[in-house]
């Protein structure tokens, strides 16, 4: 594997994160989702209550452009794009406007899945306009590249991740990394900040904490608070 851009679209290096410390950060995985439905506002408040530093939730915009936290790009197989938001919220559906309400000033790790260009392009002011005023809390993370380059130029002060499950051939510059915790190992040597998913036993935390991840991101931030303060 070598590090190197690639043509067009990987991003221009942006803000690094600040160093946790002695241990990680501890973000809850779509909220708390070993306990709680994906994405919602009760597991995002008990992640949070739990003694999370922070959550990551899932996003994409509904029908009426507002941003709302779901992982699957279809509902009942009707595109979240072709839901209206109040019935989007009928269904328990939160918007990402409330999440940032629910965490306060705890980080958010903002997971936008991947879109068309013209869609982004559609709906990016309105998410830039919601994220600024916590830029240094909030953390981009995406498995595309082209979203994460469209980040950088609408939201510069918010750090960046590529998200991805497999080892890939090349990295590309500027960004740091969010890959599956098994990778972490085979990552280590190209110096990169890492933010490990979806760490949840506590072995495993305790020993991606001792090889100085930033971050990880588990479906139990009850476990990992409890492992990694204890």
């Amino acid at each position: 594997m070598t590090a190197h851009r690639a043509p067009g679209s990987a991003p221009r290096p942006g803000p690094r994160s600040p160093v946790p410390g002695p241990r990680p950060l501890v973000i809850g995985h779509r909220g708390f989702a070993a306990r709680f439905p994906d994405n919602s506002l009760a597991g995002v408040r008990a992640a949070i209550a739990a003694g999370a530093d922070g959550v990551e939730v899932d996003v994409r915009p509904c029908a009426d452009g507002v941003w709302v936290c779901h992982h699957d790009r279809t509902r009942a197989r009707r595109p979240i794009a072709r839901w209206s938001l109040a019935a989007l919220a009928r269904a328990g559906v939160p918007t990402l406007a409330e999440v940032v309400g629910a965490v306060a000033d705890r980080w958010l790790f903002v997971e936008i899945k991947p879109l068309a260009a013209t869609a982004l392009d559609s709906h990016l002011a309105e998410l830039v306009e919601l994220l600024a005023p916590r830029a240094g809390r909030t953390r981009v993370i995406s498995s595309s590249l082209p979203v994460l380059a469209a980040i950088e130029l609408a939201l510069p002060r918010a750090p960046r991740s590529w998200v991805f499950g497999e080892l890939p051939p090349w990295l590309p510059n500027g960004v740091e990394l969010s890959p599956k915790h098994t990778l972490v190992e085979a990552l280590l040597p190209y110096g990169r900040p890492l933010h490990p998913w979806t760490v949840n036993r506590a072995a495993r935390m305790r020993r991606l904490a001792d090889l100085g991840v930033a971050s990880l991101t588990s479906n139990r931030p009850d476990l990992a608070v409890a492992v990694l303060r204890g």
